[in-house]
Formats: structure tokens, C-alpha cells, sequence
């Protein structure tokens, strides 16, 4: 049961600073959304106030490429737990 909540513990943790502090971007700017470059950055600041010439940057969130971080996250995670799980068969 202690590394059943280990591991949620470390998924937790994970989920968290990729769906929240650590979020995919494209910076996009202009009346014909020009890309710029992929960052990442925190949720809080996908509202840019940073001017190029005269337009505002632009955000857009990325969901093809957070869905895939943490879907790649949940499937480490749950091999590790298999991998380290105690058996209770002898």
C-alpha cells in the first residue's frame, strides 16, 4: 500500500508541474498569427502583454502536444508501479 501511494504521490507531482507550471505554447504575433517560436510556460501567463511592432503575442496553447506529455507521463509512471509493485502471490 506505501508504494501504491508513493507513486500517486510522484504522479501527482508530475501532472501538476506539466498541466500547470510547465504548459506547451506556439508564440504566435500579427493580424495573420506569424509564428514565432514553442516555449513553455506557466498557465497564468498565457495572457501576453509582450509587444511586437504593433501587435500583442499570442499564446496558443498546445493540446496535441500536452495531451501526449502527460499521456506519456501516466504510462512511465504506471510501469514503474508495475515494475516495483510487491507480489502478494507466493
Amino acid at each position: 500500500m506505501l508504494i501504491k501511494r508513493i507513486f500517486l504521490s510522484i504522479y501527482l507531482i508530475v501532472i501538476t508541474i506539466l498541466g500547470v507550471l510547465k504548459v506547451p505554447v506556439t508564440v504566435v504575433w500579427g493580424r495573420e498569427m506569424k509564428y514565432e517560436s514553442k516555449k513553455y510556460v506557466p498557465l497564468w501567463e498565457l495572457q501576453s502583454e509582450q509587444k511586437v511592432g504593433d501587435f500583442f503575442e499570442a499564446y496558443q496553447l498546445d493540446y496535441l502536444r500536452l495531451l501526449f506529455e502527460l499521456g506519456i507521463a501516466t504510462l512511465i509512471v504506471y510501469v514503474l508501479y508495475l515494475v516495483f509493485k510487491p507480489d502478494t502471490e507466493l
